[in-house]
């Protein structure tokens, strides 16, 4: 069955019209009407009963609009199967650079050495965006910091990474190499967004509350480069994990905390039981153990 004129067919079905359905997949509707009758001719059914300004489903098509979302999901899974069997087996992994850049592409060319078959696709996500892909299965790995409140996921941990106050080179506190933490409650702190980095406003906000700091916060980022360019432009200072940002070249200095937080446990998660996972996960941890 032509997958395409199926997925017209179930188009016009939502849409309740053929020409509501043609505008929706840009189409014009003479080329729809096409499609759709050839759908038709190969099956040897109507489909439709066409009125003057709408057109009705007929047994044959009602039967179609139930199973065919089914049809095409089978399809894609069939062409997916044929462009693994072809390319070889796809591995989908997500990671922040910040925190698994330094040693994630040494490992993938330890993998890559080995297990030739397989192709690593990466993914430079947010936390909440790799964990939403993992549980949903549009991820098998992803190297992130750890999260155990998700249940059905599993963490194999990887290392542990101090946090640090990053302030850009011009900064007052740029010459010390120790701030202690009620020196905060002055400075105002830039932040990962709240909606992406869920874990890291829990962290910072437990870490600041023991500490009695109600902090002040100037500014929310999606990700460590433009949280970077705002500590450079003296917009405000940020708590980061140690050597997020200096193989950057970064005009950033980074200083020790006093009491120190509790590190950060950079972790490799998944939720299906993959054997190339598992393989670059025992990678992952062979080039940390260097």
């Amino acid at each position: 069955m032509d997958t395409t004129s199926l997925r017209g067919f179930l188009a016009a079905v939502e849409a309740g019209t053929i020409t509501g359905a043609a505008r929706k997949l840009h189409l014009s509707q003479p080329t729809l009407s096409r499609r759709i009758k050839s759908l038709e001719e190969e099956l040897g059914v109507d489909l439709f009963q066409r009125g003057a300004h709408s057109v009705t489903l007929t047994p044959a098509g009602r039967v179609l609009a139930e199973d065919g979302p089914k049809w095409l999901q089978m399809g894609d899974l069939l062409r997916q199967k044929a462009l693994t069997a072809a390319l070889g087996r796809l591995l989908r992994v997500g990671y922040a650079p910040s925190l698994a850049g330094h040693f994630l592409g040494l490992a993938l060319e330890r993998f890559n050495q080995i297990h030739t078959n397989v192709r690593v696709k990466l993914s430079d996500l947010s936390t909440k965006e790799m964990l939403d892909r993992l549980m949903d299965g549009r991820l098998d790995l992803v190297v992130t910091i750890r999260d155990t409140r998700r249940v059905g996921l599993r963490w194999e941990p990887l290392e542990q990474r101090p946090w640090r106050l990053v302030v850009a080179v011009g900064h007052p506190l740029a010459k010390r190499r120790e701030v202690r933490v009620s020196e905060l409650v002055t400075e105002p702190l830039l932040m990962f967004s709240r909606d992406d980095y869920p874990e890291y406003w829990e962290a910072v906000g437990r870490y600041l509350m023991e500490h009695g700091v109600a902090p002040r916060i100037a500014g929310e980022f999606d990700g460590f480069s433009s949280l970077a360019m705002a500590v450079e432009a003296r917009i405000g200072v940020a708590l980061v994990a140690e050597a997020a940002g200096e193989r950057r070249g970064l005009g950033l200095h980074f200083l020790k905390l006093s009491p120190s937080p509790e590190p950060i446990c950079v972790a490799a998660g998944w939720a299906e039981e993959d054997e190339a996972a598992l393989i670059l996960i025992e990678e992952l941890k062979k080039v940390r153990a260097l």
